[in-house]
Formats: C-alpha cells, sequence, structure tokens
C-alpha cells in the first residue's frame, strides 16, 4: 500500500458520496465521465497488487517462512479478527512499511491484536478502511506503543464516532501527517478534538463525516490547520454558511487541495472561496455537485483557473 494507493480508494468513496447525494438531489442523476475524472485526486493511481494468500492458514505458512517483507497487501480478504492476531504474532513483519488489512472484518478484536503487535514498529503506512473497529478500537489503535512510528493511517468506514476521533488526534500517534477518518459520524464534536490536536498533519481526509457548518467553523479556527496542504470534505452538508467559515480561516492559509464535492454550496460560497484573501496556495479546489450559479462560477474560473473542477 502507497499513498497513491489510499488516494484511489479515497477517490472512490468520494465518488459514492457525489453519487448518493445526487440521486437524491436530481432524481437519480450519475456524475459523468469527465466529473468523475476532475474529482479524481492527481495523485491517484491503480492499487497496489495483493497478496496471494487465500485462508489464514495459507497465510500463516508464508509469513512463518522466514520472508522480510517491507509491504504487505491484504485487502478484502474478509479474514475476521483472527487476522489481527496472526499478523500481531509474525516476526518476519519487523521490517514491514506498508500495511493494507482493510476490509477484512477485523473487527474491536482484531483492531485491539494489531495494536499489542512488538513487530509493527517500522509500519509507516496502515489502510485499515471498513473493518468496523469502532471507538474502541480506534482508542486501543491511538495508544500503541507498537504504532507510534506511523506517518499514513486510512480508518475510513469504521463506525467510529467523536470520542475515537478524539482518541486518534491526541493520543501517541504524534507523528501522523496524513489521516483519513472518511465514512465515520464523528461529527462536529469529532472536528473538535482536531481542533486541539498537536499531529503534524499535511493531509486530512472527512469525506462524509456529518460535520456540516459548525464542523467547518472549528475546522477553520484550528490551531495546527495551518500545517494543511490537502483537505477533502465531500459530502458534509457545509452549505455556504460552512464554506465561508473555511474562506474566512487565516489557519488554512498553506491549502493546497480543498475539496468541497456534494456539500450545497451555491453563490454565496463560491464567491466567498474566489474573494478569499487567505488561499494564496490553493492550485486544486474540486467542487463538483454543489449549486453554483453562473456568478459563482465565472468568479471561481477567474480565481482558480485550469485547478477548479465543477
Amino acid at each position: 500500500m502507497k499513498e497513491a494507493s489510499l488516494h484511489w480508494q479515497r477517490c472512490l468513496s468520494k465518488l459514492s458520496i457525489i453519487a448518493c447525494v445526487l440521486a437524491s438531489a436530481c432524481g437519480g442523476t450519475q456524475p459523468s465521465a469527465s466529473n468523475a475524472e476532475a474529482a479524481q485526486s492527481p495523485l491517484a493511481t491503480a492499487p497496489a497488487k495483493g497478496d496471494p494468500s487465500n485462508s489464514l492458514s495459507a497465510l500463516r505458512e508464508k509469513l512463518s517462512a522466514g520472508e522480510n517483507l517491507s509491504e504487505l497487501n491484504l485487502a478484502a480478504k474478509g479474514f475476521g479478527p483472527a487476522l489481527g492476531a496472526l499478523l500481531a504474532e509474525s516476526p518476519s513483519l519487523s521490517s514491514l512499511i506498508s500495511l493494507n488489512v482493510s476490509d477484512n472484518d477485523l473487527g474491536v478484536e482484531g483492531a485491539r491484536a494489531l495494536s499489542r503487535s512488538p513487530y509493527l514498529k517500522a509500519v509507516r503506512e496502515l489502510d485499515l478502511g471498513g473493518n468496523d473497529i469502532g471507538d474502541e478500537g480506534a482508542n486501543a489503535l491511538a495508544h500503541a506503543a507498537g504504532l507510534s512510528g506511523l506517518e499514513t493511517l486510512n480508518v475510513s468506514g469504521n463506525s467510529i464516532a467523536s470520542s475515537g476521533a478524539s482518541a486518534l488526534t491526541q493520543g501517541s500517534l504524534s507523528r501522523l501527517s496524513s489521516l483519513d477518518l472518511s465514512m465515520n459520524s464523528i461529527g462536529d464534536l469529532g472536528t473538535t478534538a482536531l481542533e486541539n490536536s498537536t499531529l503534524p498533519l499535511k493531509s486530512l481526509y472527512l469525506l462524509g463525516c456529518e460535520i456540516g457548518p459548525a464542523g467547518a467553523r472549528m475546522l477553520a479556527q484550528a490551531r495546527r490547520s495551518n500545517t494543511l496542504e490537502v483537505l477533502a470534505l465531500s459530502g458534509n452538508n457545509l452549505g455556504d454558511e460552512g464554506v465561508q467559515a473555511l474562506a474566512k480561516s487565516t489557519a488554512l492559509s498553506n491549502l493546497q487541495t480543498l475539496d468541497l464535492c456534494a456539500n450545497g454550496i451555491g453563490d454565496a460560497g463560491a464567491l466567498a472561496l474566489a474573494q478569499s484573501s487567505h488561499l494564496k496556495k490553493l492550485k486544486v479546489l474540486e467542487l463538483f455537485g454543489n449549486e453554483i450559479g453562473s456568478r459563482g462560477s465565472a468568479a471561481l474560473h477567474k480565481r482558480f483557473g485550469s485547478g477548479l473542477h465543477l
């Protein structure tokens, strides 16, 4: 798993969110090919090739062979909680840098097992998307001494609420520069945790997290938001109010990519973005699936040029 592979998965999640929003608002309209392409991150590539092991016993045999692995992709195997315990007890993973166990039904038990492992200290990229680990699992990961070297973490689609988000942003994962909490209902209380976080985040993905205008205001005021270069907020019902708060934020002055797709944004929000004196470094602005009229569209095109995706 590479950062680019995580971008690919986020793009698919984002398109799914946008499709649902448009289906409810426009009588089933689906994204066009050109808009779907525009919604994708410029860094997106095909996911890394997965491990061919199709059973836990086959995987155990492979890991016990003694080969030192730097990458392991076990996405969508459905191995269940036992996968966490198996990986946690495998000395051959001591040199592992990148681990993808997304969509494996790990649950809380599997997450706890991984968090207790003494062999994952070299891991820098961990993809746990779609494993239903909940707040308990998130809390276990947040305080896992063996995972303190993590720099990229994907926990999208894991039934995490505000307390889990708080744990992840204020636990022992102090080196995180990229965090994906998409498709978790963290709400505006979850963004309160982000507001108080000391993580050195450069990329933050909160697609479909139900943060609303209040959550946008909190992000706009967060003391460490000035480290962010990528902020993805598709499908959060921000509206013009939330976008105006972001546009006025001095803390977001280092943003290079801002994703605001499917947020019910109209001309007022569009004009706020176009006239912002703080988004000077913004190179990519994604606004597909909003309600922006000709006036707002013209202002955005004039300000952001080819970096704008409507």
